[in-house]
């Protein structure tokens, strides 16, 4: 089915009115009881989709890809699982960033990422919008009010908004604020909805939509729709989209799992020029309430950015599996002690999920649950046997040396 918004240009008004009212009138269309205004108009629209198979087709395949994904993290170790996360928040947390213009690096994510992960005191950039993060893989509660919303906005981006830009009414923005087209021509695409009391009458609506299950409505589109009109509504002057993506990520660990939520900001800043676009068509008088092309894109994006992350996954667990083997079939560590093995293995995890730095004999000690004496004995051996090296000190980071695993890609 072509989306809307192309027969837009390519027929006349009363042909294009015809098909709008068709589609709109279609047995199998789902009304969503969502309206928007699309700006310098006076009508209403309320939001709409007609199911379709490819729709239905990529939904599956999302499924799939997600179950496959969930399958292979349970299959990998304790450290490689946390190390993985730590990846998955912080690449997340930097996509959402670049999308929103803020200056980060990996780098700084990552180290407070850890901080927060191993309850290291700390007062580092973007700690509270990690910790929302981490409570995304742990027991949470949906938004059900306009102030669960803003309590999110708070956590999400703390520290980064300036004074100017920050809520000005009860709970959301109270004055009028307008979307550039992200080209720099400086154009007006869109006017965020006015006065506050309307901000707060539609988010209530949106929330009541997002949590209503007896809506017969897959509930990935229920998500799609629901990332669309949080864009729409646009409550805050700064800082709505990562709020709407984090919101959504919310939504999606009920159906995608909590750790392949995380891939939602990358693909959209992958994507970013598609996505951005979604809103803009979605917004204007070319779609008139039309879901459809939003719909496809957020599901096209989503499944991209999983299928690139479920394969990040599988060729490390591959590269985990290969360096088990080296390690058990080492004719040095055969000699040695089990616990000699069992460190090897721990920084093979390392290695192969957080390549940015080693681990100190304090994580050691607390990951293998012995006493630093034994860990630091440990480390003497391997170091004499030049199968672990050491980076920096005070704290010093052990790591296997690297040609010990270039070799053992060579295994099968």
């Amino acid at each position: 089915m072509r989306h809307l918004y192309k027969i837009f240009h390519e027929s006349s008004a009363s042909e294009f009115n015809r098909v709008y009212e068709e589609r709109f009138n279609f047995y199998s269309t789902m009304r969503l009881g969502l309206h928007i205004k699309p700006m310098d108009q006076t009508n209403f629209y309320e939001l709409y989709y007609v199911p379709t198979n490819r729709m239905l087709k990529m939904i599956t395949e999302l499924y799939s890809i997600s179950m496959d994904f969930e399958t292979t993290f349970k299959t990998l170790p304790n450290v490689a699982q946390k190390q993985f996360i730590i990846e998955c928040i912080s690449e997340e947390l930097y996509n959402t960033n670049e999308l929103e213009g803020i200056r980060s690096n990996r780098e700084e994510i990552v180290r407070s990422t850890k901080d927060v992960l191993f309850n290291r005191k700390s007062k580092k950039r973007f700690e509270s919008m990690i910790k929302s993060y981490f409570r995304l893989l742990d027991h949470f509660e949906y938004p059900k009010t306009s102030k669960d919303i803003r309590s999110i906005y708070d956590d999400i981006t703390q520290g980064e908004i300036d004074s100017q830009e920050l809520p000005d009414g009860e709970i959301f923005r109270k004055d009028i604020t307008y979307i550039l087209k992200k080209s720099g021509s400086g154009k007006v695409i869109h006017q965020g909805i006015t006065p506050e009391s309307e901000i707060i009458a539609l988010t209530e609506k949106l929330l009541d939509f997002m949590n209503n299950d007896n809506v017969e409505i897959p509930h990935i589109i229920k998500v799609a729709v629901g990332h669309y009109y949080f864009g729409f509504i646009h409550p805050f002057y700064d800082g709505n989209g990562r709020t709407s993506r984090f919101i959504s990520s919310m939504y999606l660990a009920r159906i995608l799992g909590n750790i392949s939520t995380l891939s939602l900001s990358r693909g959209c800043n992958k994507y970013k020029t598609k996505y951005l676009e979604a809103f803009e068509i979605s917004n204007s008088i070319r779609s008139r309430g039309e879901m459809n092309c939003f719909i496809d894109i957020f599901l096209e994006i989503v499944i991209e950015a999983l299928k690139q992350m479920n394969a990040e996954l599988k060729e490390k667990n591959h590269l985990l599996n290969m360096a088990l083997r080296k390690i058990d079939g080492d004719p040095q560590l055969g000699e040695m002690p089990k616990g000699h093995r069992e460190m090897m293995f721990v920084l093979a995890q390392n290695h192969f999920f957080d390549s940015s730095s080693g681990l100190t004999i304090g994580d050691l000690s607390e990951i293998l649950e012995k006493s630093a004496a034994t860990i630091r004995k440990i480390v003497k051996d391997l170091l004499e046997m030049s199968l672990v090296e050491q980076k920096g000190e005070r704290p010093a980071y052990l790591c296997v040396r690297r040609k010990y695993f270039e070799e053992a890609r060579h295994v099968e």
